[in-house]
């Protein structure tokens, strides 16, 4: 029998994330391709360390212990000595534990995750890192907002959605690319959440499809205006930026982009969270998009509405 060969982490980046967060394998994929302070930001969570990243996944999977990840896509791109991997994918599980999401419901459910990783060396050095939880709880029943108050009525120390105020400093600081799609689209975005909300029926395919938190897929640049409209309206004062952009072409697939971004600032306008409560909050989010001969053909956007909740419920002056 010959020896196995272990296939280097860059031509399968997404192994050792299914190692350690489906099924729970720390030992080896830990060890090998995750550097001692490796940090993870999430909207729900910020770690760091090889132990506390790991672990992280153990409350998902407590209530969902059957997972089944079904990889949609991936996006590398290479700044000197970093590599980045923009990731997308599709869980199925179902409901066979207590714990984060409340008493075992036995229903099945599937959501998306996004994520960006930064490697150097074969070793994963910083991971953001968005689920639809809004998919989630809607599938068992709940709303963002009723299960923000639930996991607040029980907090602890541990459970804070993550802000930039207890961040550690990044080791991958790098903005992208200047030009391309991936600094096209970031261009379109960020015009857009300044008020030029009409560059997206220009920029938009007529029939593109939309995966955004919580729902099922919509389509045409009206929706995609509605969304993001509807966040800005939420936070008319807050900052929007476009921490990182890169896109990438490849034989036998469009276009590509995926940009990472966030808003802060406060909640003090009516929107997609209700009225204004003053409240400061961060919305920490991850985008994809593929592009055609009309402009954005599909897009996948994610932020974490029940983060956003138990910040405006924490924070909250009205």
């Amino acid at each position: 029998m010959k020896d196995t060969v272990e296939e280097p982490l860059e031509q399968r980046p997404g192994d050792v994330a299914e190692a350690i967060w489906r099924r729970a394998d720390f030992a080896r994929p830990v060890e090998r391709h995750l550097e001692p302070n490796v940090v993870l930001r999430a909207p729900e969570t910020i770690r760091q360390g090889r132990v506390a990243v790991a672990t992280e996944a153990l409350g998902l999977l407590a209530a969902f212990p059957d997972q089944v990840w079904h990889p949609e896509d991936a996006l590398v791109w290479t700044s000197r000595a970093t590599r980045l991997v923009a990731e997308r994918r599709v869980v199925t599980a179902r409901h066979a534990g207590g714990g984060l999401f409340g008493d075992a419901t036995g229903r099945a459910v599937s959501f998306r995750v996004l994520s960006e990783t930064a490697m150097r060396e074969g070793r994963l050095v910083e991971i953001w890192r968005v689920s639809d939880r809004a998919a989630i709880v809607s599938q068992l029943g709940l709303s963002p907002e009723r299960w923000a108050e639930a996991v607040l009525a029980g907090r602890n120390s541990g459970e804070d959605p993550f802000v930039p105020s207890p961040d550690v400093p990044a080791v991958y600081t790098g903005r992208g690319e200047t030009d391309g799609w991936g600094a096209t689209w970031a261009d379109l975005v960020e015009r857009a959440m300044e008020g030029a909300f009409g560059l997206i029926d220009a920029q938009y395919a007529r029939g593109a499809e939309l995966c955004h938190p919580g729902s099922s897929p919509v389509y045409g640049a009206a929706a995609a205006r509605t969304f993001w409209l509807g966040l800005r309206a939420a936070f008319p004062s807050a900052r929007f930026e476009v921490q990182h952009a890169f896109g990438l072409e490849a034989p036998l697939m469009p276009p590509r982009a995926a940009l990472r971004w966030s808003l802060t600032g406060s909640h003090d306008g009516w929107g997609a969270f209700g009225a204004p409560t003053g409240a400061d909050v961060h919305v920490m989010g991850l985008s994809q998009a593929e592009f055609g001969p009309e402009g954005v053909r599909r897009e996948w956007t994610l932020f974490d509405p029940g983060a956003v909740w138990m910040q405006i419920l924490l924070g909250g002056k009205g």
